[in-house]
């Protein structure tokens, strides 16, 4: 029992140091919450140069009480001590370190609690792991740099105490909470009816009493001497009580950026005085609010008091969540405490329910802090867009029903004392070996190859033209001119440019008047454009090129025909390749202008013109450009074909994670469907590539876990060399797939773990062999993958060196480092999740009056929310104790993508969300798969199936361009957030 205390033991200390490494590391690469972080700085300044007598001078804003003003002092000493810039990673460290200090502690004795209860050691040693890297503190903390841990530290250790009667000394921390910060207040209640459930149980009131008085003036301490030095002893009381009262009133608003009920209803940043329901206003609602969770607090003290089960631990949570939830003027980390005393009376309770409350509450609050910060000193910095409204409503509401399931659970505790225990499952000695996969029949194979085959007519179809003008006037760095004579009267002129690095055309009449005249730039290449143009028959125009391609010209007349004319040279010698329509089925949309015209560069050994991205992709579509031409058709097909290409993809990813055909069958005619696979799979970029690549990587390191825990890591060779070439061509095709290596290079060591388990003789002879085959199959032959991705640009200069290559990463990532550009329909991760804003990719402005034809970037609704749902379940399942070798390897397949995003501050967009929907998908699968009841599954399976052909059917005009009426494209338009029409 010894050797296994001092075991886990020694596990804690690791984690507690490893989560506190984390913290400080996130406060060193992260710039904090600019607000927060400039208060805190002068204050932590101003207090170090001038003393605390002349803090608070007049007109200074310093809306803190004093406790913790003392520690920023500290920080600025020392920073001038060390000559610490004010932006240095450094000065963020310091900021850091305390509360950084404080929530490992507050894991700590999450821990210790559980161990005191029934909880064996693994779970508490699995509560204490989340409690650490709880998102929400670690956002808190370690990237908004908050004090929150430093706050709710001495108000965990207070209620506590009360567990354990001990009075005098929680009232103390009380008081350090409440010098700390005013929101301390709102625990107030709850300490109060600890005090007097402390007379009612007491035999000697008169004691009980004392203890009491006692109690509220040691409360008092602690704020009292924080204060004194600052305000002496004249003004001591009176400046603390204004400190207090107008924090507390300094922000009149129902919700501040709190994600809670009030938010839900609407009320972010509303007015107090504003009307919320029924007349009511919003401050009138809130303090009906607090007065019916304080109701409940009364009422569960009392009768937990009689039942003999008062637990101060479960009031507070209970009040400080439900005040957080229900009451008005609330900030966004104003639940901190809440979540931390909800996890510490999960143990002290051993409870499942409250701790699923806390899991819910820190996945809500950590969202919710995500969204603040990451909307700081944009435009919709008070959150005010209909995607961000829409964010805050929905994680309200979320929030407000973890809030519903911690009430159930204290009511359930305090009214009948029954609790739903943790579960406490043992770690097998030796990792299990994986279970055969099963074999494959003829009817399976015939049902994926028919699904590839039907994924690939709905692809290709309408897709694009295989018809364009092919020879243009190149007029690249210089000036070119054709004369051409009307034959006929003309209406219009349509123009079809190639590419240009910044020139023109220009076209004048007989008398040297400029009839019309067009900038040719980036985002003019191969897209047909029209303009009213009409020109008498017989008239003889100059048509003058400047430092650009022009493909071709065509007249059109009143009636829509085209117009003959006598002349033009190169810009009228492919009338027949002139469209009846200009639409996206001859024209380019969105980065289509960047990706396939290098595809067409690289062909012709031009000049590249878009360098932000590693050139495998735009190497794909040069070859298709190469089969069929400089067409639509041929610029989007090599993407189409990747994208029917993902179906079996993921059915083969499936059926080996789940070992179950029927799933894998599900999960192939979900992608086939899935709006995102269909919309990116036929835009010429490259997002589907990466993705690709991606997924077959992952299904090659599946497959060589698999193979290792079976038969050892020497008969594994093969998918380990695959999954090496598919890491490379990922990385090749978008930097994306370096954040795939992460999750891949976590299966990998993680394997090794499981196989040294397993105790087999000759561990370190595979050993070895992983390590030779890590570094030559995920390190150099990807690294020769990458390199071997930039042959274009030797075939057209012969002197690209190696040194050359490194420029151009070098150049990618200034790109992307320092990238400030916006767009209408960027987005931030967190809305990816449900896919609140899909990206306007294109829009037709050639379609009479009543019709539309819109082509957006969509999640599917299917994979994205109810994938999304199956990701939690499996998180839930994990953190909880009871999740599996295969549930953690898609969460960490999926959080590496997605993970890295969180940080990211340039302009982002849904379709960024790609390579992280098909682990979603994978989830689903998962979570199918592991279903009691199969024929329950199956029927499920079924109707998600209908579900989404119903939905692609409804959506596929925003998919495809497909021009509507009015009215169906209106109807489409679900969300307020959308706006693609």
């Amino acid at each position: 029992m010894t050797n296994q205390r001092t075991k886990v033991n020694h596990s804690l200390w690791r984690l507690l140091g490893l989560a506190l490494a984390l913290r400080l590391v996130l406060a060193l690469c992260t710039d904090g919450y600019p607000y927060d972080m400039s208060c805190f700085v002068a204050w932590g300044n101003k207090l170090a140069e001038q003393g605390p007598a002349a803090f608070y001078s007049e007109g200074y804003f310093a809306d803190y009480p004093p406790g913790y003003l003392w520690v920023l002092g500290l920080v600025g000493l020392l920073r001038a001590a060390l000559h610490i810039a004010y932006e240095s990673p450094w000065t963020y460290f310091l900021l850091a370190l305390v509360p950084s200090l404080c929530d490992c502690t507050a894991a700590a004795l999450v821990y210790r609690m559980a161990q005191r209860g029934a909880i064996g050691e693994r779970m508490a040693l699995l509560l204490a792991a989340f409690t650490a890297f709880n998102p929400l503190l670690l956002y808190d903390t370690g990237v908004w740099k908050q004090i929150d841990g430093a706050f709710a530290l001495p108000l965990l250790l207070c209620f506590l105490l009360l567990e354990q009667c001990r009075y005098l000394p929680a009232a103390v921390l009380f008081g350090v909470a409440l010098a700390i910060k005013p929101q301390a207040l709102l625990f107030g209640p709850v300490l109060a009816v600890c005090f007097l459930a402390g007379i009612a149980l007491e035999k000697d009131k008169y004691r009980a009493l004392g203890r009491c008085f006692g109690g509220a003036a040691l409360a008092l301490v602690p704020p009292l001497a924080a204060g004194l030095p600052f305000f002496g002893a004249v003004q001591l009381v009176p400046k603390l009580m204004e400190k207090y009262t107008g924090t507390m009133s300094g922000y009149p608003y129902a919700s501040i950026n709190a994600f809670n009920w009030l938010a839900a209803l609407g009320g972010n940043w509303k007015g107090l005085a504003d009307t919320a329901l029924l007349g009511i206003s919003w401050q009138q609602l809130g303090w009906g609010n607090i007065l019916l969770v304080t109701a409940g607090l009364v009422w569960f003290a009392v009768r937990s008091a009689r039942e003999g089960r008062f637990s101060p631990l479960l009031l507070a949570a209970y009040y400080g969540v439900g005040v957080f939830t229900l009451a008005h003027c609330m900030h966004e980390r104003y639940m901190v405490p809440g979540v931390l005393l909800t996890l510490l009376a999960a143990a002290r309770w051993n409870d499942i329910r409250l701790y699923a409350a806390g899991v819910g509450l820190s996945l809500t609050g950590f969202i919710n802090l995500a969204a603040v910060y990451s909307l700081t000193g944009t435009e919709d910095e008070w959150l005010t867009s209909a995607t961000s409204s829409t964010v805050a409503i929905l994680t309200g509401l979320a929030e407000t029903v973890c809030f519903v399931l911690l009430l159930f659970a204290v009511w359930d505790i305090v009214r009948h004392g029954h609790t739903l225990p943790l579960p406490e499952r043992r770690r097998s000695a030796v990792p299990q070996v994986p279970a055969p996969q099963p074999g494959w029949t003829r009817r399976e194979v015939g049902a994926m190859l028919a699904l590839t085959a039907a994924t690939a007519v709905v692809s290709f179809a309408y897709l694009g033209s295989c018809t364009a003008p092919q020879n243009p006037l190149d007029a690249t760095d210089t000036v070119l001119t054709e004369t051409v004579t009307l034959d006929g009267d003309t209406a219009a002129l349509w123009v079809y440019p190639g590419v240009s690095f910044g020139g023109s055309v220009t076209i004048t009449n007989e008398q040297h008047n400029d009839v019309f005249k067009k900038e040719l730039n980036y985002g003019t290449c191969f897209s047909w454009t029209a303009v009213d143009l009409p020109l008498a028959a017989g008239q003889t125009l100059t048509i003058t090129v400047r430092n650009a391609q022009l493909f071709e010209l065509a007249f059109r007349g009143a009636d829509g025909a085209l117009v003959p004319v006598t002349g033009g040279g190169a810009l009228f010698d492919e009338q027949n390749a002139v469209p009846d329509a200009i639409s996206q089925l001859n024209s380019m949309y969105f980065d289509e202008i960047y990706h396939g015209r290098t595809g067409y560069e690289q062909l012709h050994k031009m000049p590249v013109y878009e360098t932000t991205h590693p050139p495998l992709g735009k190497d794909f579509i040069m070859l298709g450009i190469a089969l069929f031409g400089m067409t639509a058709f041929g610029w989007r097909c090599a993407g189409t074909l990747f994208g029917v290409l993902l179906v079996p993809l993921a059915w083969c990813f499936a059926r080996r994670l789940t070992r179950k055909p029927w799933v894998a069958a599900t999960a192939g005619v979900l992608l086939a469907l899935d709006f995102m696979r269909f919309s990116q799979s036929r835009l010429a970029t490259i997002d589907i590539y990466g993705t690709f690549f991606i997924l077959l990587g992952a299904y090659c390191m599946l497959w060589y876990c698999q193979r290792v825990l079976t038969v050892g890591v020497n008969h594994a060779l093969l998918p380990m060399a695959l999954g090496g070439v598919a890491f490379g061509l990922g990385c090749a095709s978008k930097w994306t797939g370096i954040y795939a290596g992460v999750g891949l290079a976590i299966l990998y060591l993680g394997v090794l773990y499981l196989r040294w388990r397993q105790n087999q003789p000759g561990f370190w002879a595979e050993f070895r062999t992983a390590a030779v085959g890590g570094v030559l199959f995920y390190v150099l032959l990807p690294l020769c993958i990458y390199i071997a991705a930039y042959l274009p640009y030797w075939w057209r200069n012969p002197d690209f060196s190696l040194a050359d290559w490194w420029q151009c990463q070098v150049s990618m990532f200034n790109y992307h480092a320092t990238l400030q550009a916006t767009h209408p329909f960027e987005s931030r991760w967190y809305t990816w999740l449900l896919g609140l804003r899909p990206v306007w990719y294109y829009r037709n402005a050639y379609l009479p009056y009543g019709m539309k034809a819109s082509i957006a970037g969509m999640a599917g609704p299917v994979i994205c929310t109810v994938g999304l749902a199956a990701l939690l379940g499996l998180l839930w399942r994990q953190v909880s104790g009871r999740g599996s070798r295969q549930g953690l390897c898609v969460l960490i397949l999926y959080g590496t993508q997605l993970i890295p995003w969180m940080r990211v501050s340039r302009c982002t967009f849904l379709y960024h969300y790609f390579p992280s929907s098909v682990f979603c998908l994978a989830a689903l699968a998962l979570v199918l798969a592991r279903m009691r009841n199969e024929a329950l599954a199956k029927r499920l399976a079924a109707g998600l199936c209908a579900v989404a052909g119903v939905l692609f059917v409804v959506f596929y005009p925003a998919l495809s361009g497909l021009p509507i009426p009015d009215w169906w494209a209106d109807a489409l338009q679900i969300l307020p957030s959308f706006g693609f029409y």
